[in-house]
């Protein structure tokens, strides 16, 4: 069943957040404000540069599309995620999986830096 935005949006950021588990040295992460500030860190020294070309979204996007952290990345777990994530119903055509994947990594992109506006 399809959610209200906010719903399966907090439900893509809690997924997004769970799939961090540890910094680089291996050190775990104590809270999601950790996890937050490592995933932006992350960014800005791998993409920054970017930034400044394109804007802070489709840098993003570019950062994520190249595989950045642990999402789903195939066509079938796309769909699969945005049908348990509550963004999608169960019930869709192959036009509109089309579209799911085709604006996966700018959807993800977004749903990430929303969580910045919590942060910084």
């Amino acid at each position: 069943m399809k959610l209200h935005h906010r719903k399966y949006t907090k439900n893509y950021q809690d997924y997004i957040l769970a799939t961090l588990t540890e910094e680089d040295d291996g050190k775990p992460f104590k809270t999601d404000e950790d996890k937050i500030n490592y995933l932006f860190h992350r960014f800005y020294n791998e993409y920054g540069w970017l930034v400044d070309r394109v804007g802070k979204q489709k840098a993003m996007t570019e950062w994520l599309s190249g595989l950045a952290i642990n999402i789903p990345c195939y066509n079938h777990e796309i769909i699969e995620l945005a049908v348990k994530m509550g963004s999608v119903n169960k019930d869709l055509t192959e036009k509109q999986k089309d579209q799911i994947v085709n604006n996966y990594f700018n959807f993800m992109a977004n749903v990430i830096l929303k969580m910045e506006d919590r942060q910084w």
